[in-house]
């Protein structure tokens, strides 16, 4: 990394939008006006002010509508016979910006950079009345640090004043700025001042030259973003059977699994709204005949976001183990488990990363709750998968494991001498009677079985899918090799676009009407709020089944719930993951998908994860 850069500029008008010559001809098709003779009118005004080409309205010496006016009077004067009926030249910069599409290869360039540390801004030639039109068009208003629009300073590139102001106002030093610009007397002026240019000629040279200029290893700059979809069966088959569509602002109808029909919310505003709402509860669907995602009737006592009191006691109580500021005291415990795990294959040429993972979160979740890691692996391993993994049309099958892995639980709590001496069943039983009333052995054994399915299979689902997203596009391996600050930002994008299984929420009844963002959804109905689609909705998330680390707002995902419905595990399995990404990137750095061999999928009513993750180790490579 170059250190002497500080801020890093872009150019709008042919870096940032499509070169300008495109833009001349799009706008031929929109009006009729073949670029040269439309050049030619802007210069004809210009000159009769003694300016350059666009000079009068960048540098706001005259108003978007009084130049429209001189560029049509002069076209009709230099092409008598040109027809101008289709150009709006008196609002020029709508039409000239309508249906337009940014670089998107330099826009994630300008957020690569941010995200490495550099200040970046734009550096623009540019019109007061097409502000709004170019800045939603690049939508970086949330990156730049600065903009530096000329139409406000009375000056443009290539002018010297130009520049200085661009300094002042970062209080930075010549030679602590690089421009990126196609017009070559831009970057001549820049670098006569002191400033570092690249020319933009095209996407690849700038990529190119950036890399050399700041020092980073070649290839380190991604183009493009893949998208998640790209990945066959990473996204499961839902549960659900459309009913009606959408229309006329009334929403999707579809059956769940209990036949039910139901109102499916997509959009990420009405989502939240039922999520954060007092008026839309669960209890009511778990009953005999109640709407529901599962197959069977789940005990009260182990849905801890269910409503009422006695809910909210229980998980008041479990929260207290769960909250970051506890699991930051297990934090070296889990670095320990996760490096024992790793090293033992360091010298591997071939495994399945899989394996690695499930040994890995498996004895994480021991460890946290005082559980033999033997016991756990022989009884509670097969029969949480199994449950989780059910044909939703064999219920027997499923009662019967849950009901073993119940009353295996039930007998630990009442037999402590096969648990370890610290962990969180152990404080459980403590600490019950702190509650009022105090915590039965029902209650303790429902909040354990939610640690066990939830801290072991649902961990290790996601962590599964999300290695193997990102060993599915190396680019990504290799940048987080290069840069690790993203792997916070990777982890948050992973977790708005994964779902773990066929279901992505459980369904709930209004106990009022509720008003959503079109419509207002009548009380006594259930409703659906579909947290997955709703972390893709387009209105929040650009491109939004793009896996795009540089977001800068991945963090508002609804992947836990919100409020009352809130995950209780949701700061493990974030701590936990981020541990393990951090930990195979140090240790196993040069693993690579072993495309030779064919992946199959785990798929039943809670999760869906690949069965293996076959990779190579090219452990002799040195270290990037």
């Amino acid at each position: 990394m170059d250190t002497a850069i500080a801020m890093i500029w872009f150019d709008f008008g042919g870096v940032l939008s499509p070169p300008i010559d495109k833009l001349f001809e799009i706008y031929h098709k929109k009006s009729g006006i073949k670029p040269e003779q439309l050049k030619s009118a802007m210069s004809d005004v210009a000159q009769t002010m003694s300016m350059p080409m666009l000079a009068p309205i960048e540098n706001a010496i005259i108003t978007q509508e009084q130049w429209g006016k001189l560029v049509r009077d002069s076209l009709q004067k230099l092409y008598p016979n040109l027809d101008t009926s289709k150009a709006r030249l008196e609002t020029f910069g709508e039409q000239w910006f309508e249906n337009i599409a940014p670089n998107e290869a330099m826009v994630l360039l300008f957020k690569q950079l941010k995200f490495f540390g550099y200040k970046v801004g734009i550096l623009t030639n540019n019109v007061i009345e097409w502000e709004s039109h170019w800045r939603s068009m690049v939508q970086l208003d949330e990156y730049a640090d600065v903009i530096v629009d000329s139409c406000k300073f009375g000056c443009r590139k290539p002018d010297k004043e130009f520049f200085e102001i661009a300094q002042k106002l970062t209080n930075t030093q010549a030679k602590e700025n690089l421009l990126i610009d196609d017009m070559q007397e831009n970057c001549e002026a820049a670098s006569k001042i002191g400033w570092k240019s690249i020319q933009f000629i095209n996407n690849k040279q700038v990529f190119s030259e950036i890399t050399h200029t700041l020092r980073y290893p070649k290839n380190l700059f991604l183009d493009t973003l893949p998208y998640i979809t790209d990945i066959p069966q990473y996204n499961c088959r839902q549960s659900y059977k459309v009913v009606s569509r959408r229309k006329n602002n009334k929403p999707e109808i579809i059956e769940i699994l209990s036949g039910h029909k139901v109102y499916h919310l997509v959009q990420y505003d009405d989502v939240k709204t039922i999520l954060d709402s007092k008026d839309c509860i669960r209890k009511p669907t778990n009953k005999i005949g109640g709407a529901s995602v599962l197959p069977t009737l789940t005990p009260d006592e182990l849905l801890l976001n269910l409503d009422g009191n006695e809910h909210k006691r229980m998980k008041k109580f479990a929260m207290k183990e769960y909250v970051l500021s506890s699991l930051s005291s297990c934090k070296q415990d889990i670095q320990e488990i996760i490096t024992k795990h790793l090293l033992s294959v360091a010298k591997s040429r071939k495994f399945d990363l899989l394996a690695v993972l499930d040994s890995i979160v498996l004895e994480i979740n021991a460890k946290l709750l005082g559980l033999d890691c033997k016991v756990y692996e022989t009884i509670l391993k097969p029969l949480s998968k199994t449950i989780q993994l059910a044909d939703s049309k064999n219920t027997d099958k499923l009662i019967q494991d849950f009901t073993q892995m119940y009353n295996f639980i039930l007998e630990s709590l009442r037999n402590t001498q096969s648990l370890e001496t610290k962990g969180i069943i152990v404080n459980f039983i403590k600490n019950k009677n702190t509650t009022n009333p105090p915590l039965n052995d029902k209650e303790l054994c429902g909040l354990l079985l939610g640690s066990i399915l939830g801290g072991y299979q649902n961990v290790l689902t996601f962590v599964s899918k999300m290695f193997y997203a990102l060993l599915y596009f190396p680019q990504f391996w290799n940048l987080l090799l290069v840069k690790r600050n993203l792997c916070e930002n990777m982890l948050y994008e992973f977790l708005r676009l994964t779902n773990l299984g066929t279901s992505s929420t459980f369904p709930r009844i209004t106990a009022a009407n509720i008003r959503l963002s079109k419509y207002e959804i009548p009380k006594d109905s259930v409703v659906y709020a579909d947290v997955f689609l709703a972390n893709r909705d387009p209105l929040v998330f650009a491109n939004p089944t793009q896996i795009n680390p540089f977001r800068l707002n991945s963090k508002q995902h609804l992947q836990f719930g919100r409020g009352a419905h809130s995950c209780m595990g949701q700061h493990l399995l974030q701590l936990e993951s981020l541990l393990i990404l951090e930990g195979i990137l140090d240790i196993l750095p040069h693993i690579q998908l072993d495309s030779s061999i064919a992946i199959k999928w785990d798929s039943g009513v809670i999760l869906h994860r690949p069965q293996s993750i076959p990779v190579i180790n090219d452990f002799k490579t040195p270290n990037t």
